[in-house]
């Protein structure tokens, strides 16, 4: 099976690598994605982790996006910021991300299926890649600003 056979309307996307230029262009279709972390200001991945780590817990959060060729670049659809307890960890950011993530993903396949596709703006221009934290990151981030 391959997308091209299928030509869908749309595609959804959660938790994937960067996908290529070349899928993108293959096939005339929308794809949504949704991110773990409030772009464009911590695009990649962990984004809910580095977050906290950077003492910013008010850009704890979960966009829906439309995907282009760049790493998390493009068009917001929704965006949802989150409060975190002293409970919540780098194992618990994401299952948070993805509860709200799934009803922001709702949300914007509706707006799809209603022909209703609007993209808001980012509430900050700045933008940083992230990478998943090592072992030495995630210690330093713990130590000086209880990071978990």
């Amino acid at each position: 099976m391959s997308i091209n056979n299928e030509n869908p309307d749309l595609v959804i996307v959660n938790g994937t690598r960067i996908i290529s230029r070349k899928v993108l262009e293959s096939i005339n279709a929308t794809f949504i994605n949704t991110h773990g972390g409030i772009t464009p200001k911590y695009r990649g991945v962990f984004g809910g982790y580095w977050a906290v780590a950077s003492k910013d817990r008010e850009n704890f959060g979960v966009p829906t996006h439309l995907v282009d060729p760049g790493i998390d670049t493009v068009g917001i659809l929704y965006q949802k910021h989150i409060q975190i307890t002293t409970k919540d960890n780098i194992t618990t950011y994401p299952y948070l991300m993805a509860g709200e993530g799934i009803r922001l993903m709702e949300k914007a396949i509706l707006s799809f299926s209603e022909n209703n596709l609007k993209t808001i703006q980012p509430q900050t221009v700045e933008s940083k890649l992230f990478h998943t934290p090592t072992i030495w990151e995630y210690l330093y981030g713990k130590i000086k600003y209880g990071a978990k």
